[in-house]
C-alpha cells in the first residue's frame, strides 16, 4: 500500500472502509476498500470472480494488497450525478460484511 495516497473516507460498513485514493505518480483516482483480515474468504472469492470482468455498469476490480492487520482492494473509482458514492460501493460493502455474518452464523 505504500504505492498509495489516501485520501478522504468515501464510504463505510461494519468491516469495510472505502477510502478516495491515487497510486503515486499518477492524477488517476481509484477507491481502496479496507477490510479485516477475518474476511480473506470472501474477499478471496470476490476477487476470483471479479478479476477479468470489463463492463460499463460493473465496478473494474485492479488490484490487491495484504499488509498485517488488513487486506485492500483497489477497484475504479465511481463518480457522477446518478447514484452517491456511497450508493456505488454499497453493494460491495454489504457483500462483504454479509459474507462474515453467514460465516459467523453457520
Amino acid at each position: 500500500m505504500e504505492n498509495f495516497i489516501l485520501y478522504e473516507e468515501i464510504g463505510k460498513g461494519s468491516k469495510t472502509v472505502v477510502y478516495k485514493g491515487r497510486r503515486k505518480g499518477t492524477i488517476n483516482f481509484v477507491a481502496i476498500l479496507c477490510t479485516d483480515k477475518c474476511k480473506r474468504a470472501e474477499i478471496t472469492n470476490w476477487v476470483r470472480l471479479t478479476h477479468d470482468i470489463r463492463h460499463k455498469n460493473i465496478v473494474t476490480f485492479y488490484e490487491w494488497y495484504e499488509t498485517s492487520n488488513h487486506l485492500w482492494l483497489v477497484v475504479e473509482l465511481c463518480t457522477g450525478k446518478e447514484f452517491s458514492i456511497n450508493q456505488m460501493y454499497s453493494m460491495t460493502i454489504s457483500q462483504f460484511d454479509s459474507m462474515g455474518a453467514a460465516t459467523q452464523a453457520g
